[in-house]
């Protein structure tokens, strides 16, 4: 298996399970490509001596009875969140918490992923899962911005934007909440830029422990500090590239002022080194709070705030741009049909209306989360009203819904017209004034403006 597409793998893994103390990685022949775990409980047979060899030499155990690997390989099916307990050639016995994944290059199946946790851990070992699933969820960028999918305007703007702002090399701040696609939107930028060819660097800042943040984000020198070996940065890893540090209000404010100095200075210090050295990183921030409240409130400092928003982009919430829900729920169910190795034609019209009438304050995350849950409940073709989570369904009172006049309507006129319905009662009851609408609606004045003509409300 060629070291570079291993890599590729692993750090997708990571990425979609990011909270976990080990991964290992195994050929369709069985053969140990990859393994790192942080749980110092687990058999000492693992790392180097097992790299390359058969998994069934270390677990003697395993058979196609009991072993989820070549279940996984056999039906190409994900198995997920399952209890299993191993013993290795030394006799060890291990308790964890798995999930199986297939890995497909080019649509063939070349590779088992099997990501672990371990309920026996202590707190001590618990930071290094956290310390090193982040690190691991630090990759190369692939996503464009074409993998941004909206019809919303004020969403396509933004992409014009960032289009636009292409050539620039200037500090750049996201600003959305939780499951916007903040991440997905950095990508893009990233992928437009100079620097693409280059890597792209992704840290969560709330993930982190502030004791371990610094050493995370600029690297240590042997000896730094007990049990310290020399270690390279986000910063250095990131160099002619990009770092995005989502969450930066989450991150000390102390730790605020060592970022500023390296965007303005271009220089880091290592833990514990006397030297610097020079970097050249572009940084991209993201918040999940209005930025001026997070300065009102001391979680991010006003002088980072002003470096960062030399360009500024605000992601609209899921709530905001409903008419994307019907082009992400056949984006995510494409998706999980490959994942899960189902055949869902569709979703069923009254799913459609109450993912449409939902708020949804996950936003895309929410959405994706409940698809995924779906897949999970339904053993046909189509993804019915029972097969969505009990909370989305009691949050909106779904039992409300009536189809009785939309038999013969497509889901685009289902959108418009539900759309069309809201912002007319809207629009009316407040005496058709364009400002306190579209404040009710949670949209720019632009957008209901533009929603308005479309409809003939105006």
């Amino acid at each position: 298996m060629n070291i570079n597409k291993l890599n590729k793998y692993v750090g997708q893994v990571m990425r979609n399970f990011p909270n976990v103390d080990g991964v290992i990685i195994i050929d369709t022949d069985l053969i140990v490509r990859y393994y790192f775990s942080t749980y110092e409980g687990i058999s000492k047979v693992a790392g180097n001596e097992i790299m390359g060899k058969h998994i069934m030499s270390f677990y003697p155990e395993l058979n196609e009875d009991n072993s989820y690997i070549i279940r996984c390989i056999k039906t190409g099916k994900a198995f997920l969140n399952y209890e299993q307990e191993l013993t290795d050639i030394n006799g060890n016995r291990l308790r964890s918490i798995c999930s199986t994944v297939p890995i497909h290059d080019g649509g063939e199946l070349v590779a088992i992923a099997e990501l672990s946790t371990y309920p026996d851990k202590t707190p001590e070992e618990n930071e290094k899962r956290i310390e090193v699933a982040n690190l691991f969820g630090t990759e190369h960028s692939n996503s464009t911005l074409d993998d941004i999918i909206t019809v919303n305007p004020a969403f396509i703007d933004i992409k014009k934007h960032i289009e636009a702002d292409s050539s620039s090399d200037a500090p750049v701040l996201v600003y959305g909440k939780t499951g916007t696609g903040k991440e997905l939107v950095c990508n893009a930028i990233h992928k437009c830029s100079s620097r693409a060819g280059g890597p792209f660097i992704v840290q969560n800042c709330a993930a982190i422990p502030s004791t371990l943040l610094e050493s995370l984000l600029f690297g240590n020198v042997k000896g730094s500090f007990t049990g310290a070996e020399n270690s390279v940065g986000l910063f250095e890893m990131a160099n002619k590239g990009t770092l995005f540090l989502d969450e930066i209000n989450s991150m000390e404010i102390e730790a605020q002022a060592k970022i500023l100095r390296v965007i303005e200075d271009k220089k880091i210090r290592k833990i514990g080194d006397k030297k610097t050295i020079d970097i050249d990183v572009r940084v991209i921030a993201a918040v999940n709070k209005d930025p001026i409240e997070c300065i009102r409130n001391k979680t991010l400092r006003d002088d980072l705030y002003y470096r960062l928003s030399v360009i500024r982009y605000d992601i609209p919430p899921l709530k905001d741009r409903k008419e994307d829900i019907p082009l992400l729920m056949e984006h995510f169910r494409k998706i999980y049909n490959e994942k899960f190795g189902k055949n869902i034609i569709e979703f069923s019209k009254e799913v459609e209306m109450a993912f449409l009438r939902y708020d949804w304050p996950g936003n895309v995350r929410e959405l994706r989360n409940a698809i995924e849950a779906a897949y999970h409940m339904n053993f046909g073709f189509t993804i019915e009203l029972e097969n969505i989570p009990m909370h989305i369904a009691e949050r909106m009172n779904i039992e409300n819904i009536s189809l009785e006049n939309s038999g013969a309507m497509t889901l685009n006129q289902l959108v418009e017209e539900f759309e069309k319905e809201i912002i007319s009662r809207k629009y009316i009851k407040n005496g058709r004034r364009l400002s306190q609408t579209a404040r009710e609606l949670s949209i720019s004045k632009q957008s209901l403006r533009y929603k308005l003509q479309k409809y003939n409300l105006m």
